[in-house]
């Protein structure tokens, strides 16, 4: 890609959240055993712009619609354009904490290398950190109360017992 054309690129992403996803972001299909490209749906493209607008949101929703899969894009889009974020990744058990942090790593390392940050610095089960100063953190509900995120991400939150 030209350096005109990646900075054009670069400045779209920035502003368009959607236009990222639909162009750059890959979600695993777990039928298909392999990742793919997100096909954002137009309530998807509408609800990541309400996230993009919101201190808080929470979403009441069916299974099975990507909202996971959607949050953890704008994570994505938040560590690469609103660097240095913290995003926090909390679901009822470690466990899947830890599933939605894969998920997030996968997402970035299938993205074109001019969008990546410098270097991983560190990269475990529960810890991300890229050198643009942005990390994702993994937790289950009863941790991670002393980090102030970007973006904190309560996956299945009618499960947690006492979610203020």
């Amino acid at each position: 890609m030209q350096q005109q054309s990646i900075l054009q690129s670069w400045l779209t992403y920035a502003h368009d959240p959607a236009a990222f996803v639909r162009e750059c972001a890959y979600i695993y299909d777990a039928t298909g055993a392999g990742w793919v490209k997100f096909d954002l749906w137009p309530a998807q493209a509408e609800t990541l712009a309400v996230m993009a607008h919101s201190k808080k949101l929470v979403i009441l929703k069916a299974r099975q619609l990507g909202i996971s899969w959607l949050a953890l894009a704008y994570a994505l889009w938040l560590t690469i354009f609103q660097a240095p974020a913290t995003i926090l990744l909390f679901s009822l058990r470690e466990e899947e904490a830890k599933e939605l942090l894969w998920r997030l790593r996968g997402m970035y390392d299938r993205l074109p290398s001019w969008l990546r940050a410098r270097a991983v610095i560190h990269c475990n089960e529960t810890r991300w950190i890229l050198s643009n100063g942005s990390r994702a953190l993994a937790f289950s509900t009863r941790a991670g109360r002393s980090y102030t995120g970007a973006l904190a991400l309560v996956d299945e939150a009618d499960f947690v017992p006492d979610l203020p």
